[in-house]
């Protein structure tokens, strides 16, 4: 379940780094120095800065990304860096974003007692099954043995 909300860290980092009075470049900046560089996220915004500095067309890497939360962000991030207020933004994105979590945490708890039923299903009651009809399966066989 780690990286269950990858953009609510991003969003975090940059909040409290505008708190400080950081631009929300040098904010991003200290994100990407934060995040590990396999982190999927990391990279997805690690490529946005690239084309936002080359002045490269970034809404088009923005296709790949699945999650609205994700896209939200990015674009929110745009905002920024050309100059937009986003405190408000960063704000109602980051009550959704953890909402979203919310959701996903409930729905894989909801999900676990049924993956816990495989191993007890593969495992244990065939183990059972062998000690309960075991002596009893000797006992016949030695029966018609005679």
């Amino acid at each position: 379940m780690e990286g269950v909300a990858p953009p609510l860290r991003c969003l975090i980092q940059i909040q409290s780094s505008i708190a400080n009075g950081e631009s929300v470049r040098s904010a991003v900046t200290r994100y990407l120095q934060i995040v590990s560089v396999d982190d999927p996220f990391g990279v997805v915004v690690r490529r946005f800065i690239f084309a936002w500095e080359q002045g490269h067309e970034w809404r088009a890497m923005l296709r790949d990304v699945k999650s609205p939360h994700r896209r939200a962000l990015i674009e929110v991030l745009s905002h920024g860096l050309s100059g937009q207020s986003i405190s408000a933004h960063l704000e109602s994105l980051r009550e959704e974003i953890c909402a979203a979590s919310d959701l996903e945490i409930r729905e894989h708890i909801e999900m676990l007692p049924l993956k816990m039923l495989v191993p007890l299903l593969l495992f244990q009651f065939p183990a059972f099954l062998l000690l309960l009809f075991g002596p009893l399966l000797r006992h016949l066989i030695e029966e018609l043995g005679k």
